[in-house]
């Protein structure tokens, strides 16, 4: 199925459940967008009709998108609720949980769907390899600008840098009651709307 075939899903909304509090905040609504995109959508059909997790394509987008702070756990359980949503309004249904990804990947194992004509099937890699990939995975000029004003020498973030950045953009919000990851992606969620261009595609 081409793109141009792809059924419009920009007014589907997503139903949260146990993610609510994540779900509302611009880093929830802008990943729910993500994975909404005609080309996503197309990722991941072709990835369930190959019989694949349908998550497994999106990885390097999704780290180049939000940054190395896309391996938080929570975040990678909300996109698989989000994606099963997504998956059940194209069409498909849920076939079972805990594919292993056995290739380089963000995520670790995923949800396999299919279509509901066809009959269900039944069917490693290291920590330091996924690591690495993420590590070695294109990320955006957005993301490798930010990372070099709000990360300290060991690779650690600095909060106060990331908000005191935020602020120099006019960004006075504060995600305090979220992990560190958590802040620096909505963080950076507002701030890719806010900086111009120009500011790091040069760099």
């Amino acid at each position: 199925m081409t793109d141009h075939h792809m059924p419009d899903l920009s007014g589907l909304d997503y139903d949260p459940k146990n993610f609510k509090d994540l779900a509302e905040t611009d880093l929830g609504k802008a990943i729910w967008d993500f994975l909404k995109r005609p080309d996503n959508l197309v990722r991941m059909e072709t990835a369930t009709l190959l019989e694949r997790a349908a998550v497994e394509p999106l990885a390097p987008g999704f780290v180049a998108e939000f940054g190395d702070e896309a391996r938080d756990d929570r975040i990678k359980q909300m996109i698989g609720h989000m994606t099963r949503q997504i998956m059940e309004a194209l069409g498909f249904e849920h076939d079972r949980n805990g594919l292993r990804i056995t290739r380089a990947s963000l995520f670790t194992s995923g949800a396999i769907y299919r279509r509901p004509d066809r009959p269900k099937r039944t069917m490693t890699i290291t920590k330091e390899q996924r690591e690495a990939w993420v590590k070695n995975t294109a990320r955006s000029p957005f993301n490798m600008w930010l990372d070099r004003q709000v990360k300290r020498p060991d690779g650690t973030l600095d909060l106060e840098k990331l908000y005191a950045v935020a602020r120099t953009y006019g960004i006075e919000k504060r995600y305090d009651r979220l992990n560190p990851g958590q802040q620096r992606m909505n963080i950076g969620v507002m701030l890719r709307k806010r900086v111009p261009e120009t500011e790091y595609e040069s760099q």
